[in-house]
């Protein structure tokens, strides 16, 4: 059993929590429009808790146990059950650090989130994680939006 991430952007928690009510997720098409109903992006391996703590740390040279105490890091804001899916906040702090940091940036964080990564993790694999959430983050900066993970478990 695996775990399955998107982040996504909205505009509240309440409009966010809605993404309960989409099966597959918040870039499921909604099925007037055939438009993703969130802007969001599917970041494999990624978890809301450990690994964001761990690039929450690398971004702001903070420790981890301070990120990660955040209010917004990781907060329960919808749930479907034990069998998921569940939808946690991502910290405002975070968030702006990925919309404003540049591809220099976003490089040297990817090198050093692999070092706080679980073993056998290469930078290139979490630079491919690393860009689209920034590109997401900034999104949803220019929108006013905040960053959220819709979770779920997968066979």
């Amino acid at each position: 059993m695996g775990i399955r991430t998107e982040y996504f952007a909205a505009p509240t928690d309440e409009v966010a929590a809605t993404a309960l009510h989409t099966p597959g997720g918040p870039s499921e098409p909604d099925q007037s429009t055939d438009l993703p109903r969130f802007d969001a992006v599917e970041v494999p391996s990624v978890d809301p808790f450990v690994m964001l703590g761990g690039l929450a740390g690398v971004m702001s040279g903070r420790p981890y146990g301070e990120v990660t105490a955040h209010p917004r890091h990781g907060n329960l804001i919808g749930s479907g059950g034990d069998e998921g899916p569940w939808i946690v906040t991502v910290s405002q702090t975070l968030a702006d650090e990925l919309a404003s940091a540049g591809p220099t940036r976003l490089a040297r964080a990817a090198r050093e989130w692999s070092d706080a990564a679980p073993p056998a993790t290469p930078p290139r694999n979490l630079a491919a994680a690393l860009l689209p959430l920034a590109a997401l983050a900034a999104r949803a900066a220019d929108e006013g939006h905040r960053l959220y993970c819709w979770t779920s478990l997968t066979d």
